[in-house]
């Protein structure tokens, strides 16, 4: 009974930051082309939350992830072909950080751009 319990908290303690991560942070991503391309994008996140969101379209093979503009009130962390966004505690307003990618499409090489705007509430 003890570990049922302690299973239980546990399963608690994962759905409640899994709130602060994942798809919902994200608001209408654009996607990139690799084809010398900027996109933009958006993150509205609570002060202290972080955002987890995939870089990889459907043709789209990723070779680098690189951070070319750092965020100011948070820090950002590249995790393979995906990103973490973490909000410093007690972050309100705006930051931005940017990302150049690189990889093939459709087996053409190519760069882009993803500028990310990002609200803190």
């Amino acid at each position: 009974m003890f570990r049922i319990g302690l299973q239980t908290t546990v399963l608690l303690v994962l759905s409640s930051s899994s709130a602060l991560a994942g798809g919902t942070c994200l608001l209408h991503p654009e996607p990139f082309k690799l084809q010398s391309d900027t996109v933009h994008w958006s993150i509205k996140i609570a002060s202290g939350g972080q955002c987890i969101q995939g870089l990889r379209w459907s043709t789209i093979m990723i070779d680098n992830v690189a951070i070319t503009e750092m965020p100011k009130s948070g820090q950002i962390v590249i995790q393979g072909p995906s990103f973490r966004y973490l909000s410093n505690p007690g972050a309100r307003g705006s930051d931005f950080f940017k990302l150049s990618i690189t990889g093939t499409s459709m087996r053409i090489s190519g760069t882009s751009s993803i500028e990310v705007e990002i609200s803190a509430e």
